[in-house]
């Protein structure tokens, strides 16, 4: 198991000041993380801001933290559907800054698909840094929906533990799942002691890295290759699953605390796109039983704005039969589905059809 990410959610402010801040936090937070020994079992460390407000330019703000060094990822924060400069975000995610779209309407739809094309643009990689969120904000240290919503400083974690459940069965993954929690936490509360910071929690989601593959986990416990019969009711009882290690570990959770399936993450998953077997209405079904079953899916830079507005409709309307929060990941690439596009560190990645 390791720490996926430790996110420091700090404040607004003006100009240099706040980077100034930011960089004495970031100094802060690897200066606790070698002092506990912390070094090996932390993969990630990243600052999230607080939301941009309708006056304020998203550009200038990423433009501030664009060469800040002291943590692996910034996100400026989320971005609404209706802030009139919305298209900056295309010059954010250049920048190599992290950012997400509210989505609060399905009439914004042909605005947002058209910032998300041109990210993709210059390099599909760029895609990665950008979400479209649906339904309810919430505070999550995963990135790029990360952003600071209740205005005070704090740090929240993320995990990554599918080797640990690997060949496991369903009934051992409880006591697995708590311990890991109950470690975690104690780990989170003494970083936060340290820094001055508010404790916001651990958001306790089962995500993937390549071959710790989530998708693997969930074909052994259902005895099937997804998205056969059997996958979706299995991704739900993990759901329970963590949701009742919660509960017996007494943690304070934050975040998604589901399955997370991001297609580019997953070797399995890729196997399972590469070969057909999985399409994208099949991983806009599952979005009904994870949160993030729409997530890191490339998808040819032809395809037309009526499929698309589909998948995002079919989307709205599942996250209010969950009364969940849903964040999308879309990569366009110029290339046809079944093809594979090289993706930066994600590697290569198959193309996936309808």
């Amino acid at each position: 198991m390791r720490i996926r990410s430790v996110t420091l959610f700090i404040s607004g402010g003006e100009g240099q000041s706040i980077v100034d801040h930011a960089t004495n936090l970031g100094l802060l937070l690897s200066t606790n993380i070698e002092s506990m020994f912390l070094s090996d079992s932390v993969w990630s460390t990243r600052i999230a801001l607080p939301p941009v407000g309708d006056r304020e330019s998203p550009e200038k703000r990423a433009s501030l933290f664009a060469s800040l060094e002291v943590v692996d990822y910034v996100s400026i924060g989320s971005v609404e559907d209706t802030h009139p400069a919305l298209e900056e975000v295309v010059e954010v995610v250049r920048n190599g800054v992290f950012t997400s779209i509210n989505m609060r309407s399905i009439d914004s739809f042909y605005r947002i698909e058209n910032v998300l094309r041109r990210i993709c643009e210059e390099q599909p990689f760029n895609g990665s840094k950008i979400s479209v969120n649906i339904g309810d904000n919430i505070l999550t240290p995963y990135f790029p929906s990360a952003c600071n919503l209740y205005g005070e400083e704090g740090l929240a974690i993320s995990l990554l533990y599918p080797s640990l459940l690997r060949n496991k069965l369903l009934n051992q993954f409880q006591d697995i799942l708590a311990e890991v929690y109950a470690s975690t936490e104690k780990v989170g509360l003494r970083l936060s002691e340290s820094l001055g910071l508010k404790y916001y929690g651990i958001d306790a989601s089962l995500s993937p890295w390549m071959e710790e593959s989530v998708a693997e986990i969930i074909e052994f416990s259902s005895g099937v290759r997804m998205p056969l019969p059997g996958t979706f009711s299995t991704i739900k009882k993990v759901n329970n699953l963590i949701e009742s290690a919660i509960s017996a570990s007494g943690i304070k959770a934050t975040g998604y605390n589901e399955v997370m399936l991001p297609a580019a993450e997953d070797n399995v998953l890729k196997e399972r796109i590469s070969s057909d077997e999985i399409r994208l209405r099949d991983l806009v079904h599952l979005t009904a039983a994870c949160v993030a079953g729409v997530d890191m899916v490339v998808i040819s830079d032809d395809t037309p704005s009526s499929i698309l507005k589909g998948v995002f409709r079919d989307l709205f309307e599942i996250s209010i039969l969950k009364n969940r929060t849903l964040s999308i990941r879309i990569i366009f690439a110029p290339a046809k589905p079944g093809e594979t596009v090289k993706l930066g560190f994600f590697g290569d990645t198959p193309v996936i059809h309808f």
